[in-house]
């Protein structure tokens, strides 16, 4: 059994306390937040392809 870094129950040792770890709502936010950059950046790296592209024809 892991006893680090102490009692079951105790809260030493313990860093950061996230409240909304466990709230679907708030995963489902971050994952949104997360595809919306990617998308982005994929966006933005393909139109600079693109006008890379158009320049060097």
């Amino acid at each position: 059994m892991n006893s680090w870094p102490g009692p079951e129950n105790s809260w030493e040792g313990v860093d950061a306390y996230f409240t909304w770890a466990d709230s679907p709502g708030m995963l489902v936010f971050i994952v949104l937040v997360m595809i919306a950059i990617m998308i982005g950046i994929i966006w933005s790296a393909a139109r600079h392809e693109s006008d890379v592209a158009d320049k060097h024809k």
